[in-house]
């Protein structure tokens, strides 16, 4: 029986990845909170956000100050992303629960997969089929989660390189086909629709249609795609006054909250580029609905 647990890692570098505790992150985990219904919410970290985002959602989760795992297996561990796989491993082969990146949203309960030892979802991107570890659920001690965590024996990433989804997609794939019997895999459309290509992420942020994926209990969001064009700067007030996916999804979990609320963390924007964004608005709400790829290029432009 996989626990209600949720756990979260976040703030493994002083500047969070160039990514600070934001809206996105607090209406992914109130999503989760939401839906799942956990028994408790585990939120680690080794560097504490303090933003109006993590102030609001502190009182709601379990938050944790983590040793940072450097090493597994005695093998140097490099980059963050990687050092927070070795937690999240660790973690739930301890313990068990439910594990979410920070930019997954939740948008049904989980309930119905509790019974199983470990489940995950199929991913799809540019290299072919894997199974990403942005969501896992499993039992403590399950055994494909045991057989998985022991293959980091061999862990060789050294950070951006051939090797760096090696342990998080390809080989629970490939586990999972050696050993069937050991983990529930679901469809693509479970978690990780849209995909990361351009034009998923088009889809996701750029598009006025809603999104209406059946049988999805989750979306990754990809934060680490979408930063620069769509997410970096992005106001409470925005997502109010512009339709696409993204803002249809995130909304329900900021309806509290007044326009104004997350005014701080964006007064840091240098004021010529807010005000060049204030004039594009009406050519960008156009482009919107008729050329969304061209409205895409427009706002890297003015990030």
């Amino acid at each position: 029986m996989i626990p209600r647990v949720l756990y979260y890692v976040f703030g493994l570098t002083p500047d969070f990845g160039g990514k600070p505790f934001g809206m996105l992150h607090y209406a992914c985990i109130a999503s989760a909170l939401a839906h799942i219904r956990p028994e408790r919410c585990v939120v680690a970290y080794a560097y504490e956000p303090d933003t109006p985002w993590w102030n609001r959602l502190k009182p709601r989760i379990d938050a944790q100050r983590i040793a940072v795992p450097d090493s597994v297996f005695d093998i140097p561990v490099a980059h963050y992303a990687h050092r927070a796989d070795v937690w999240r491993m660790q973690t739930l082969v301890e313990h068990g629960g439910i594990y979410l990146d920070a930019d997954v949203l939740v948008t049904r309960p989980f309930d119905e997969l509790l019974g199983h030892d470990t489940v995950m979802g199929l991913q799809q991107d540019g290299y072919g089929e894997g199974l990403c570890n942005a969501v896992i659920l499993a039992a403590p001690r399950a055994p494909f989660m045991t057989r998985w965590y022991d293959t980091y024996r061999h862990f060789r990433s050294k950070g951006r390189d051939e090797f760096w989804d090696e342990h998080s997609v390809r080989i629970p794939r490939r586990l999972a086909a050696e050993n069937p019997g050991e983990l529930t895999v679901l469809p693509t459309s479970a978690f990780f629709t849209p995909g990361p290509s351009d034009a998923d992420i088009d889809r996701l942020f750029a598009s006025p249609r809603p999104l209406n994926v059946s049988g999805a209990y989750a979306h990754h969001l990809w934060e680490s795609v979408a930063w620069r064009p769509f997410l970096d700067g992005l106001t409470l007030a925005e997502v109010r006054r512009r339709d696409t996916a993204y803002h249809h999804l995130i909304r329900p979990y900021l309806a509290d909250l007044p326009d104004d609320f997350d005014a701080t963390t964006t007064e840091a924007k240098g004021e010529g580029t807010r005000r060049a964004r204030g004039r594009a608005q009406p050519v960008l709400k156009l482009l919107d609905a008729t050329v969304p790829n061209m409205a895409w290029r427009l706002r890297q432009k003015l990030r």
